[in-house]
């Protein structure tokens, strides 16, 4: 199938896939998605994109690349490279996560309970992370910014701590973001 052939157009038959069902909905219902639910599953779709690439570099890349020669990270950091791929839509993931976040904060008001801002919190830490650490880290390691060979094992090092401390908050930051419209622990 030539829809399945091409990434981007099996993601574009994927959205006309949601217009249809959503359309259909409608049709039933007579009721059109509000800004609030477009804007909560914006933030879910970006937040799997965020999370799937941060559990893949902890989980599969890092502890994969540990015994790997530096030849074959030169290579695998190159221009147009899965990692830098990988860590573009991670970046991405983040930042769309965070601002369909702040949409849906800003449209809660009072409705939010103390679990959503403490998810909130650990989800700007683990943005503040990516943004001010471990992509400025991982642009030398990847040699977007030239280091030398003792800057780029500091990088990441500094990197890799970031991204632990984002693999711990976010196991808290999931559950409380998710079961905060089940029951409330706070």
């Amino acid at each position: 199938m030539s829809i399945l052939s091409c990434h981007r157009k099996t993601i574009m038959a994927g959205f006309v896939l949601l217009a249809v069902i959503l359309g259909i909905a409608v049709a039933k219902d007579g009721e059109i998605p509000n800004a609030f639910d477009i804007s909560r599953y914006f933030h879910v779709l970006s937040g799997i994109i965020w999370i799937g690439l941060l559990y893949y570099f902890n989980f599969v890349q890092v502890p994969s690349l540990g015994n790997v020669s530096a030849e074959t990270k030169a290579d695998l950091f190159k221009e147009g490279s899965i990692v830098r791929r990988a860590l573009f839509w991670f970046r991405m993931g983040a930042h769309t996560t965070l601002l369909f976040g702040i949409v849906l904060l800003a449209s809660l008001g009072e409705a939010i309970t103390v679990d959503i801002m403490i998810g909130a919190t650990f989800a700007i830490i683990m943005w503040f992370n990516v943004t001010f650490i471990i992509w400025p880290n991982q642009k030398k390691v990847i040699g977007i910014v030239e280091a030398d060979a003792d800057t780029k094992a500091a990088a990441g090092k500094k990197a890799l701590v970031a991204s632990r401390i984002n693999t711990l908050l976010s196991i808290p930051m999931l559950f409380l973001m998710f079961s905060s419209t089940h029951f409330q622990i706070f």
